[in-house]
C-alpha cells in the first residue's frame, strides 16, 4: 500500500513540474528525469534505476516501457519511442556523444561532438544491453538483438544483431 501511495505522490508531483502523463502511465521514482521533458501514453512505463539526462524531450508512445537501469542521454534532442516498443534491461540511448572529427589529430577529442534525435517506430523490440546512437532511426516491426550496437537508420520488418546492427533476417 505504501508503494502504491509513492507511485502516485511522485506522479503528482511530475505533472506539477509539467509532464504529460496519460492516467495509465507509470513512472518509477527512482528514475532521475526532467519532468518538463516528459511526455508519456497510455499504460507505458518508465522501471527503476532509470537515467533521462539533458535539456532535450522524452516521447513514449502507447503501451511501450523501457526496463530497469536504462540510460538516456539528450543533450538538446528528442528521443521519441512509438507504440508497443519494449527495451530490455540496461539499453543506452545517446542523443549527444563524442564524436571524430576529419581533422582529429589537431581538435581535442573532448571538445567534438555529434548529435541528434533518435526515433524508435512502433512495435519495436530492443534487446538488453543495446545502444542507440545520435540520428537513428529505427523503422516500425523491428527486433533487435541483445547487445547490439544501433547507427543510422534501421528499415522496417528486419531482425538486426551485432556491433554495427546488421539485417539478419526479414519478420514474418
Amino acid at each position: 500500500m505504501l508503494n502504491r501511495i509513492m507511485l502516485l505522490l511522485w506522479r503528482c508531483w511530475l505533472q506539477l513540474r509539467g509532464a504529460r502523463l496519460a492516467a495509465s502511465a507509470r513512472v518509477n521514482p527512482s528514475v532521475q528525469v526532467r519532468a518538463a521533458a516528459l511526455q508519456m501514453g497510455a499504460d507505458s512505463r518508465l522501471y527503476w534505476g532509470g537515467d533521462v539526462l539533458g535539456s532535450g524531450r522524452l516521447l513514449i508512445g502507447a503501451h511501450s516501457h523501457l526496463a530497469p537501469y536504462f540510460y538516456c542521454l539528450l543533450g538538446t534532442h528528442d528521443l521519441r519511442f512509438g507504440d508497443h516498443v519494449a527495451v530490455g534491461p540496461r539499453c543506452m540511448f545517446f542523443c549527444r556523444s563524442n564524436g571524430i572529427p576529419a581533422d582529429a589529430p589537431a581538435t581535442p577529442f573532448t571538445d567534438c561532438y555529434v548529435g541528434g534525435d533518435i526515433t524508435v517506430g512502433n512495435n519495436v523490440f530492443i534487446g538488453a544491453g543495446s545502444i542507440v546512437l545520435p540520428g537513428s532511426r529505427i523503422g516500425d516491426n523491428v527486433v533487435v538483438a541483445a547487445g547490439s550496437v544501433v547507427k543510422g537508420e534501421l528499415d522496417s520488418g528486419w531482425l538486426y544483431a551485432g556491433q554495427p546492427a546488421r539485417k539478419v533476417k526479414p519478420l514474418c
